[in-house]
């Protein structure tokens, strides 16, 4: 039973532990820490976590490799 609970406290750490990753601090698990986790913080404001802002500064050197490959081939 011990090695039961054990393997369950584990995953539920990493699916803790991803979510937090993920969604950053105060977006994990629908916002319901986002008040204690930053009290100052603007609900409206969008607080992107590490691979959300990797994925945009990825996306926008994606784009600005475009638009300079077009600049390029109408010169």
């Amino acid at each position: 039973m011990g090695k039961v609970f054990g393997i369950l406290l584990m995953i539920g750490m990493v699916w803790i532990g991803l979510e937090l990753f993920v969604e950053g601090p105060t977006r994990a698990f629908g916002g319901a820490f986002a008040s204690i986790l930053a009290p100052d913080a603007d609900p409206h404001e969008e607080a992107l976590s590490t691979p959300r802002r990797v994925g945009s500064a990825v996306a926008r050197a994606h784009q600005e490799n475009d638009e300079r490959r077009e600049r390029a081939l109408q010169e």
